[in-house]
């Protein structure tokens, strides 16, 4: 494959020797530089994907080797939601008509934010404020 330091130095030698007129090296010359400029930029992406990619399945290796730890629990412990869960967040509540609804983000360690799917139905708890009557 010709690179264009390559075919900078053959136009040059054409320009040199009467090959190529000085109007159509300086348009080629150009031409090439930008392509050059293009194709550095083009690999400096590429490379930053590369290193992300390799983030990613160095992050995933991890998180699912947590899962397979804890592939069958009996209950959750605070250990293991502290291994799994980065931090939640809960946001103030809405009121939507006679419902009060609060939304729960919850951010797992080893991933990136995933956007979960929302439950069909919202989950609504009552809550009774009040006290209780004494004797």
């Amino acid at each position: 494959m010709i690179t264009s330091d390559v075919l900078m130095t053959r136009i040059y030698e054409d320009m040199v020797l009467g090959n190529l007129s000085q109007e159509r090296y300086q348009k080629m010359a150009e031409g090439y530089e930008a392509e050059q400029d293009r194709l550095n930029n083009e690999i400096v992406g590429l490379e930053d994907w590369v290193v992300i990619r390799e983030e990613m399945d160095n992050s995933f290796d991890q998180f699912a080797a947590l899962v397979e730890k804890y592939v069958d629990i009996p209950e959750l412990t605070p250990t293991i939601v502290n291994e799994f869960i980065k931090k939640i967040i809960v946001y103030a509540p809405e009121k939507q008509g006679t419902k009060r609804i609060q939304k729960v983000r919850i951010i797992f360690n080893f991933l990136d934010e995933l956007d979960t799917p929302e439950i069909g139905e919202p989950v609504i708890t009552e809550t009774i404020y009040g006290r209780g009557k004494t004797a």
